[in-house]
């Protein structure tokens, strides 16, 4: 039979959880499939490996909302595809083969920022298409309890038909112990010997501000460590700069801008004495979990999706608490025994949580309902 994906999302490159687990599936389907055939629909030709299963359907590009639901439709028809899979929350209703939907999460229309920036318009967009294409899918893959819980009490979906499959950690994040590699990351990067690292964006929901301000508290005590901000400098980031200038932490605190996969985020992670990511909202939350599988201890939040991911491997916080936040910093940074007590914790947690694991049940979700729909 044959199986459709909505492949733009890997078109130009996997440079987003959303792209790294559909191309961490179609790998892995390419490997083990060799009964049904998988057609690729996207804007352009995609680089991935050419195999006898997998084939490239290319429609050109127009505007995205028709090409969505029209374009896609009219594609999926010509190529006689008897399931389609998107990875994200859209599908087109028009089509009438069934359809898989991937959810990682309704942020957009829970974090009160997000929901606010909205306006009146697209929210109501979001609450009747978004709805509609849900309910539409006969399953839909999520990455937490979390993500499914909102997904049944915004979108009203029967629970059933929601399949929780976590995100995977990919196979380069292991510790780092290639000295020359370490020496070329530090000097490619301008890390300091000893560094606190937060490795994300910048957006109001990752809460790095709270971090900043926890940081100032105990820079004095530890003048030995830094604090090393990995992200995007645009104009959330540029925000948090100012944050940190106006709190006189300039010589205190790395900017990086944005890391990229040449730039070994495996070996930034490697040589961190701690990972810090207090964050208010995920559907998974993935960067505490690459820390950990690079043996880095972590101090996450305890809201959200976040405890799925770390459970008792790393020290958690309530992140709107800046005084819990500074404590827990302190706490760690004097005990080094616990900083190794997490990271030995922290590495067995990851193993639950590779690649090869996700794209597996992903592929073997979708290979079951292809055989139950002949």
């Amino acid at each position: 039979m044959k199986i459709g994906v909505d492949a733009r999302e890997i078109q130009d490159g996997v440079v987003t959880g959303i792209g790294r687990s559909l191309a961490n599936f179609i790998q892995y389907f390419g490997t083990n499939e060799r009964v049904h055939k998988l057609f690729l629909f996207s804007d352009k030709r995609i680089p991935v490996d050419s195999q006898d299963n997998i084939r490239q359907v290319v429609i050109g590009p127009c505007p995205t909302f028709f090409w969505d639901q029209w374009k896609l439709h009219v594609a999926l028809k010509a190529n006689k595809v008897d399931l389609f899979y998107s990875p994200y929350y859209k599908v087109p209703l028009l089509t009438e083969m069934p359809t898989v939907s991937q959810i990682l999460d309704l942020m957009f229309l829970v974090f009160p920022t997000y929901r606010k920036a909205l306006g009146l318009w697209r929210r109501s967009y979001y609450a009747t298409f978004g709805r509609a294409c849900a309910q539409k899918s006969i399953s839909i893959i999520t990455d937490s309890e979390h993500a499914r819980q909102d997904i049944i009490r915004i979108w009203k979906i029967d629970p059933k038909k929601i399949a929780v499959i976590p995100l995977g950690v990919a196979d380069r994040y292991v510790p780092v112990e290639d000295g020359e590699l370490l020496t070329w990351v530090r000097e490619r990067l301008n890390l300091p010997e000893k560094y606190l690292l937060y490795l994300g964006n910048f957006k109001p929901h990752k809460n790095v501000e709270s971090l900043v301000q926890a940081f100032s508290r105990i820079a004095r005590r530890f003048p030995e460590y830094k604090l090393v901000l990995a992200g995007p400098l645009d104009g959330h980031g540029l925000r948090i700069q100012d944050l940190v200038s106006r709190q006189g932490l300039m010589d205190s605190v790395v900017f990086t801008n944005t890391i990229k996969e040449e730039d070994h985020p495996e070996a930034l992670l490697s040589m961190a004495d701690l990972f810090i990511f207090p964050t208010l909202y995920e559907g998974f939350g993935l960067p505490p979990l690459e820390a950990m599988a690079c043996g880095t201890p972590v101090i996450t939040s305890n809201l959200t999706a976040v405890p799925e991911v770390v459970g008792d491997a790393g020290e958690m916080v309530n992140p709107l608490d800046v005084n819990e936040l500074t404590r827990a910093i302190a706490d760690l940074l004097g005990d080094p025994e616990k900083r190794e007590h997490h990271s030995q914790k922290g590495l067995e947690r990851s193993k639950l949580f590779r690649e090869e694991n996700t794209a597996g049940k992903i592929y073997r979700h979708i290979i079951n309902l292809v055989e139950n729909i002949r």
